[in-house]
């Protein structure tokens, strides 16, 4: 055990029982420790002649003086908002920028928007660009003045958990050199509430782990010290879903509390993009700059024609060329789009992205062209040869000596596939390998224009469909804003290949009119409304029904509901009662001044279930459920083996989208123990049941379908608990090993979640105790020597073995190498990789570090009005040394 992970018990003298102190963790955490037990010592031996007051008063002027000095040299150098010469950074963020991005000057519209007068005054601000502006590095200077300059915490939200994790890691060696935190709200990650921290912290969130953490702030009334809320994709607030809803109502809730916190939007171009400014009270500022110009063409048939400026298709559409590919009737055949043709015009020089409609489609792409190439264009295969087996050795090892026959044959020609379907160990290695040029074509699915930065010189779209839909204005924008890699190319391309059937259907996705954004709190028949207003009567935003519908008439909602025909006023009602009658919510009326009149304002409380539903972030569709199955459990939980429990945090909302195979079922429940078993007929899956099923008989046997469904996805779970590989569980239940690994994903999250609502009914004590160990165990399902190293950002399962081979056990052991002993020990490291890795385990050790000192000035803490007439607490960063411990034992 490291010493930032010691109970505080530890720091205040007593030696830890197990691990090593490191070099790194004893600079910062054991000199503490060192001086407290020092002290502690001395106020054992020696009664202190000076009295605890005047020992708290010396501290207290003694600070005064400290304050005066630092305001002085503020004063000095200039505004505490105004701290350097880059638009206020100091000129090490300048450096920093150049040496680590490559980035010299900012584009003449990032200037003209940090310059904004209303910026300057902290106003909120929503900005829209073209995908590839540059939009990121304004939030980014925005965030590092709000760190830097005005010492207030700021929060980034981001729509993915992968874009979470990528922004985690490249902000990383920033964070180190410049001395603040960065903590990740993903998945099962992130405290609540979160640590008040010593130095300034930079949350970066999903967006519903954003809605959590800001309810958190709200309710430790703390939300004054977050300066800055930054929102990527603010058009998702529109997206019609849960998300959307969780977006409206968080930032719906930064409004209402009226805390000095600025909001700042990035966006994609909206038809009414003056609602969402009236909803923040935002100005806009908006660019249709472009970094590489962009040509737009459509392939009809052999033909391909630029599009251009005009009133009718006929006018947009310029025919340039008719395609002239030496094709072999064969070839013809098997590549009617001329796929091999249009790829082959750009690669291996330049890069190429082939957007598909379907997952499967992806992979037969890239596995046609890879055939195509090696009948046709053999010389591609001899390109950067060694980098692509060294990829495929990764990506074995990786595997645990598994690898997809796809990715097998197409790597050699520079070719993959990008879907989720793959694991995050496989996209990560990919994507790195595409950016760094080893692979060149990359046949993707439409999550990738909404996720990591990949451009490339010519983007194609296989066709104007996504699944069964057929495309959009803002997904077409979004896709081929892919095209052209600043600093890399001076021009992009596109090219959109359409069937004749699809030809008039093209004007709507080249000149449509521009999308525009509603709000999504009417989703599933208002459950957006009912979560908005559970979590504000528990948060105490709203106490009255008058309260609530005050409320109510700030939302995006309320800005549109003419336009939506919706009566705001009845929807809110509805969502009101349906939370009385849900038990999630009581009305209390009052007394008015001793005269039997009832109020005509009622008062609101959540109930116990209410409270332990938002804290849980549970969805209010099975909260009722989860409380039911928990209790049920409490009467007979097994805990002879970790199945019970699993099941519990199963993630009901996947339960849709899994088909057991029943034969499978059948094979794995004969394989459990009668102790295991008996955890199967407890839940209600009898064995029975299973086999009838298996082998085609119909059964008469009443059973719960959905807890049928739900097991099924435990016994996944069960051996990735036991340290299956995920191919291995892939296989086995015939899934791909992106759904198995998204699943544990999903339950490490939900299992967190059930451990929140947990805490705040006193009847689960027990679940309490329980699950605070298991869920952060269930995050990884590794064994326990690789958990301190999952635990470094960007470090997935097959890095923590490389690591833990190569010596290095520890986060602090990390933290304290050099990237160039990690490049010499780890085959196959790229050195921006171990930067990254390093830089990543010095601000975990931060983080735990801050997470550390909170105890001990929480447990030190001093109530100066017991000693002097000073109304309010003081703290560990308030007092020396021996103010603290001659109070403490003075006072015995």
């Amino acid at each position: 055990m490291d010493v930032v992970d010691t109970h505080v018990s530890d720091v205040l003298g007593r030696t830890p029982q197990t691990g090593k102190e490191d070099g790194l963790e004893s600079i910062r955490v054991g000199s503490l420790r060192d001086r407290l037990k020092r002290k502690l010592l001395q106020n054992l031996g020696a009664r202190s002649p000076v009295s605890p007051a005047q020992t708290v008063e010396e501290g207290r002027q003694s600070r005064i003086k400290e304050v005066e000095r630092e305001a002085a040299i503020l004063q000095d150098e200039g505004s505490v908002d105004d701290i350097g010469p880059f638009y206020g950074l100091p000129s090490k963020v300048q450096e920093l920028l150049q040496k680590q991005r490559g980035i010299t000057s900012l584009y003449e519209w990032q200037d003209r928007c940090l310059k904004l007068p209303s910026l300057q005054k902290g106003g909120n601000l929503v900005y829209s660009l073209p995908t590839s502006g540059g939009k990121t590095l304004v939030a980014e200077v925005l965030i590092l003045k709000e760190l830097l300059c005005k010492k207030r915490d700021a929060l980034m939200i981001l729509p993915f958990v992968s874009i979470v994790q990528e922004k985690v890691k490249g902000l990383a060696q920033l964070a180190v050199e410049l001395d603040f935190l960065v903590e990740e709200y993903a998945g099962s990650r992130g405290r609540f509430p979160p640590i008040k921290h010593r130095r300034r912290c930079l949350y970066i969130a999903t967006i519903e782990k954003a809605h959590s953490l800001v309810n958190s702030l709200l309710e430790q009334d703390r939300l004054d010290s977050l300066g800055l809320v930054v929102v990527d994709e603010l058009h998702m607030i529109g997206e019609g879903k849960s998300r959307g809803a969780c977006l409206e109502a968080t930032l719906l809730k930064v409004l209402h509390a009226r805390a000095p916190t600025q909001i700042i939007g990035m966006s994609a171009t909206l038809n009414n993009i003056g609602d969402l400014l009236s909803f923040l009270k935002a100005d806009i500022f908006s660019s249709d700059f472009r970094p590489v110009k962009l040509t737009e063409y459509v392939k009809l048939q052999d033909n391909i024609f630029e599009v251009q400026k005009g009133q009718t298709l006929q006018d947009r559409l310029d025919h340039q060329r008719t395609v002239t590919f030496e094709y072999s009737p064969e070839m013809a055949k098997v590549d009617p789009d001329h796929l091999l043709g249009l790829v082959t015009e750009v690669i291996p020089q330049h890069s190429c992205l082939i957007f598909c409609p379907t997952k499967k489609n992806c992979e037969n792409v890239a596995l046609m062209l890879s055939k195509l190439m090696a009948k046709h264009r053999r010389e591609l295969s001899q390109v950067r040869k060694q980098e692509r087996r060294d990829l495929l050795k990764e990506l074995y090892r990786d595997g645990e000596q598994r690898m997809c026959p796809v990715l097998q044959h197409t790597i050699h020609f520079g070719l993959a596939y990008h879907h989720s379907g793959l694991t995050t160990d496989e996209r990560q290695l990919l994507e790195a390998a595409y950016t760094d040029g080893v692979l060149c074509v990359l046949a993707c699915t439409s999550t990738l224009a909404a996720g990591v930065n990949l451009p490339a010189k010519r983007v194609i779209l296989r066709n104007p469909y996504i699944g069964t839909q057929f495309l959009n204005r803002s997904q077409y924008k979004q896709m081929i804003g892919r095209a052209g890699r600043a600093g890399k190319d001076t021009t992009g391309e596109s090219i959109l290949i359409v069937s004749p059937k699809d030809r008039c259907k093209v004007w709507d996705i080249i000149s449509g009119p521009v999308e525009s954004c509603f709000s999504s709190l009417t989703y599933d028949d208002g459950k957006g409304i009912k979560s908005l207003i559970l979590s504000s009567i528990g948060l105490q935003i709203t106490s009255t029904t008058k309260a609530v519908f005050d409320m109510m008439s700030q939302t995006l909602l309320s800005l549109q509901a003419s336009h939506l025909s919706c009566d705001i006023v009845a929807m809110t009602k509805d969502a009101l009662q349906q939370l009385i009658d849900e038990g999630l919510v009581v009305q209390k009326r009052s007394l008015s001044q001793g005269e039997e009149i009832f109020c005509h304002d009622p008062s609101l409380e959540v109930t116990p279930l209410g409270r332990a539903t938002f804290k849980g972030s549970i969805d209010l569709e099975f909260s009722t459920q989860l409380y039911t199955d928990l209790k049920k459990a409490e009467e007979s939980l097994v805990l002879a083996s970790h199945l019970h429990l699993l099941f519990l945090v199963t993630p009901y909302d996947l339960v849709k989208d899994v088909r057991p195979s029943w034969m499978t079922y059948f094979k794995q429940i004969s394989l459990l123990t009668p102790v295991e078993l008996k955890v199967a007929e407890l839940i209600g899956v009898p064995e029975a049941y299973v086999a009838k099923k298996a082998s085609g008989q119909v059964t008469r046997q009443v059973v719960d379908e959905f807890v049928v469904k739900r097991f099924y996805l435990t016994l996944m779970l069960y051996d990735l608990w036991r340290q299956k590989s995920l191919w291995e569980v892939a296989e086995k239940f015939d899934q791909p090993r992106g759904f198995i690994q998204n699943l544990l994903s999903s339950t490490a999250s939900f299992g967190a979640c059930v451990y929140h609502f947990c805490q705040e009914l006193e009847e689960f004590w027990a679940y309490q105790e329980l699950l605070g160990t298991f869920v952060k165990r269930l995050a990884y399902c590794v064994s326990a020597e690789l958990l301190p190293l999952m635990e470094i950002s960007g470090v997935k399962l097959g890095r923590a073995r490389q690591l833990y081979s190569a010596g290095f056990h520890s986060t602090a052991q990390v933290a304290a190498a050099e990237p160039e002993t990690l490049v010499r020990s780890i085959k196959q490291i790229p050195r921006k990789v171990a930067r990254q890795i390093v830089a990543s385990a010095k601000l975990l050790l931060n983080e735990k570090a801050e997470a550390l000192l909170q105890e001990v000035e929480d447990l030190v803490t001093v109530p100066v009005d017991r000693m002097t007439s000073q109304g309010s607490p003081r703290s560990l960063s308030q007092l020396n040394d021996m103010d603290i411990f001659s109070h403490s034992f003075s006072s015995q």
